[in-house]
């Protein structure tokens, strides 16, 4: 049985790139198929078949070989297929039974070596190797294009530039046209394997030429890698099988590719990206992205303008991070691209170089070059100290180990701007208020300034070389000048601006203009411009001065006032204003009225009061501090006997006052009665014995009770504390019975009366 690999993997997976530990199996990454026509094929009695071409098919493939369990060896023997393919795009298998060629002639495995990069230094898990199987056919000369193909499913999923790749497979092919078939052609040859790892962010250069021993037109491309087989199960005709049997014919599913980032165009990127040159075959570009990339490479072959055949080679491009061990750089500067750097020096002209090269310890010389003054001056320090002769462009190098086959080299371009300065004037007349003109002075030799950013210290922002700007508060301010040049150079000036004008016009506002004495009033300078730092002296027409932003005086006589304001800044400017007759202080008004009775009876408690007062707006009419009234005439009734206080407040237009102030005196016709029996039995009526009637202007009141033995039970000095039958008014309850009382008691104004009467306690 022909075995055949269950897999077709591009998987030299290197632990820079991908880390696969566990990968159990080593797997063919590449290959290609051509022929070679040996001539026409030998008959039975040892003549030749003019008819019938013999030729030497070889299939070669190549593995990773690094140590690993379950390794999948190369074929033996290798089944291929050869198909006819018609006018019309028929294929018909050239083998009877719909049969595969079995190749058993096998060279290798052959060690292939790695690449050897100056000064890098490559993973270490590296080893790839090839197996080459030929096989002799012969095959009738005819007008139709043979086929050989090998195909297999599928690639390794990890795989960075194609969709898919754990359910994509390979297909190998070449074919033998009818003119190659008449002038016994043999298909071109690529002479090179392509290196095993490529360096990341490093240059790559590959000749990936053929050879042609006719010596025909060979074209070069990249081409679409064609996927074959499947993962379907079995085998036979079934051409999504992993392992056609017969291998199947054209057309072949294409790779599909990640777009749009990689194309078989463009199958690596890079920066430069990854390409080849048409005619040399020449592979360049600088691949910028670790991983695996799957390439297809065909080299076509022309004679007389007629294709004879296409030589494909599929195979996998592993871009792994390489260790450099002499690699130049430089810290300074902007790496503009790779090993070229631009340094940029503002207003400077010295410069300490800083070498971050690496590594040290395989560096064994430096040398530095550059221009100064026109002349070309070097050194061998690790890190010069330049001093330039002159702004503008120098370029120079540094190169590390020069003359030897392990050096790197950086290159530097330094702009020197070494005389830019912001600068600017400003103009103004500093005792009028008027706008501020600025001017740009700024300058540059060896640039061109292309922004201004002003900031004037008011909050104003400017974009423009220069202003003419109004101030509006007085203020020293500090302005702001940054300027930046054409290639990023920044300065900066920063200028004091003191703006303290005289105001045009002096102007300011009193709290009140008139008003009766004595008479306050503030007054504030609304002058503009001024604030707190100029000086303020208010002189009145009455001789008085006082000083200050705000004042405030007092009048005490009656008259008009005028007055002058001297306002001085901070720089001396001056300005005066005079004012006559700003202030009227006159005298108050005086309050007249009428109030009648001043004595009333609580039976009739009305009085009426009357405002008589002249040049008033308004009064207020005040009684005990409680009862508020603002018409002209009131009609007042007291309710409670005794002295009452009635307040009158007039006040004028200018809120200036007068008060008349009188008493009231209210009584009541007095009353005072004492029963002869009260019943202290808890029904609520009679239950207490004391006075009654109408004694609100009692002065003095004394009530003693005695028994019918002397003996004092109870007393009170107050009309409302009256007896409730028990002695002292405790708990004791004393007996019914006759009782007497003893009163004494002073009524208002009257004099004293006293009592002694018999009375009954009933219960």
């Amino acid at each position: 049985m022909n075995f055949k690999l269950l897999s077709f993997y591009l998987s030299f997976i290197l632990t820079t790139v991908i880390s696969l530990q566990n990968l159990t199996a080593a797997h063919i990454i590449g290959g290609e198929m051509f022929y070679e026509c040996l001539g026409f094929s030998s008959l039975p009695n040892g003549q030749t078949d003019s008819t019938t071409r013999k030729y030497l098919i070889t299939i070669k493939l190549y593995r990773d070989c690094r140590p690993q369990q379950q390794a999948a060896g190369f074929d033996m023997p290798l089944g291929f297929t050869i198909y006819r393919r018609s006018a019309n795009n028929v294929y018909r298998n050239v083998r009877t039974g719909n049969r595969e060629f079995s190749a058993t002639d096998f060279e290798g495995p052959n060690l292939i070596d790695s690449p050897v990069y100056p000064c890098l230094e490559l993973p270490p898990d590296i080893c790839v190797e090839s197996g080459t199987y030929t096989f002799e056919v012969d095959l009738p000369i005819i007008n139709e294009e043979y086929v050989i193909i090998w195909q297999r499913c599928c690639r390794n999923n990890t795989i960075t530039n194609i969709l898919n790749p754990g359910g994509t497979g390979a297909t190998f092919t070449i074919s033998i046209h009818p003119e190659s078939q008449r002038t016994c052609n043999s298909s071109p040859k690529f002479v090179n394997f392509p290196p095993t790892v490529v360096c990341v962010n490093n240059p790559l250069n590959f000749d990936h030429s053929a050879v042609d021993k006719e010596g025909d037109l060979l074209v070069y491309s990249f081409c679409e890698p064609f996927g074959g087989g499947g993962q379907g199960g079995g085998g036979g005709n079934n051409c999504t099988a992993v392992t056609p049997s017969p291998d199947c014919p054209p057309p072949y599913p294409k790779v599909n590719f990640r777009a749009p980032q990689y194309s078989y165009l463009f199958p690596m990127g890079g920066n430069p990206p990854v390409s080849i040159n048409s005619l040399t075959g020449l592979i360049t570009g600088e691949p910028n992205a670790q991983g695996q990339y799957v390439v297809s490479v065909c080299c076509s072959e022309y004679r007389n303008g007629i294709l004879l055949s296409t030589l494909r080679r599929d195979f996998q491009f592993n871009v792994a991070s390489c260790v450099g061990t002499v690699v130049a750089k430089l810290n300074n500067g902007k790496e503009v691209s790779k090993q070229n750097y631009e340094i940029l020096l503002c207003g400077e002209d010295t410069l300490q170089m800083n070498n971050g090269s690496y590594q040290q310890r395989f560096i064994n010389s430096v040398l530095w070059e550059y221009d100064n003054g026109g002349t070309t001056e070097s050194s061998t320090l690790w890190n010069p100290f330049i001093k330039f002769k002159e702004g503008g462009i120098h370029n120079g190098r540094f190169i590390l180990n020069p003359g030897t086959n392990c050096s790197d080299t950086v290159n530097f371009r330094i702009n020197i701007i070494s005389d830019l300065k912001a600068d600017f004037s400003f103009s103004y007349d500093s005792c009028k208020f008027g706008p501020v003109n600025f001017k740009d002075l700024s300058k540059s030799t060896y640039s061109n300034i292309v922004n201004w950013s002003w900031d004037f210290g008011d909050g104003f922002k400017g974009f423009d070389p220069n202003y003419e700007l109004q101030y509006f508060h007085p203020d020293n301010y500090g302005v702001t000048l940054d300027i930046i040049d054409d290639l990023g150079c920044k300065k900066s000036v920063v200028k004091n601006l003191s703006w303290f004008p005289a105001p045009n016009v002096i102007v300011f506002r009193p709290s009140v203009t008139e008003g009766c004495v004595p008479l306050t009033v503030s007054f504030k300078n609304i002058s503009f411009p001024t604030d707190d730092k100029y000086k303020f002296n208010w002189t009145f027409s009455d001789g008085l001065s006082v000083t200050g932003i705000n004042v405030s005086r007092r009048f005490d006589s009656i008259g008009l006032y005028g007055l002058k304001l001297k306002v001085t800044s901070p720089v001396g400017c001056v300005n005066e204003g005079s004012f006559d007759n700003v202030i009227s202080v006159l005298s108050p008004p005086t309050a007249k009225w009428s109030v009648d009775p001043l004595i009333v009876n609580l039976n009739n408690p009305y009085v009426q009061g009357y405002d008589s007062t002249e040049k008033t707006i308004g009064r207020d009419w005040i009684i005990d501090n409680k009862d508020y009234y603002f018409d002209k005439e009131i009609n007042y009734a007291f309710k409670d006997t005794g002295y009452h206080t009635i307040r009158m407040i007039v006040n004028d237009k200018y809120l200036c006052t007068d008060t008349l102030e009188t008493q009231i005196y209210a009584f009541r016709d007095f009353t005072l009665y004492m029963p002869n029996a009260f019943t202290p039995n808890g029904d609520g009526n009679n239950e207490v014995f004391g006075p009654v009637g109408f004694f609100q202007d009692v002065e003095t009141y004394s009530l003693k009770i005695f028994d019918r033995w002397g003996s004092l039970i109870f007393e009170s000095d107050r009309p409302e504390i009256a007896w409730n039958g028990k002695s002292q008014n405790s708990d004791k309850t004393l007996p019914p019975g006759t009782y007497v009382y003893n009163l004494k008691y002073k009524q208002s104004r009257k004099e004293l009366i006293e009592e002694k009467k018999l009375f009954t306690l009933i219960r």
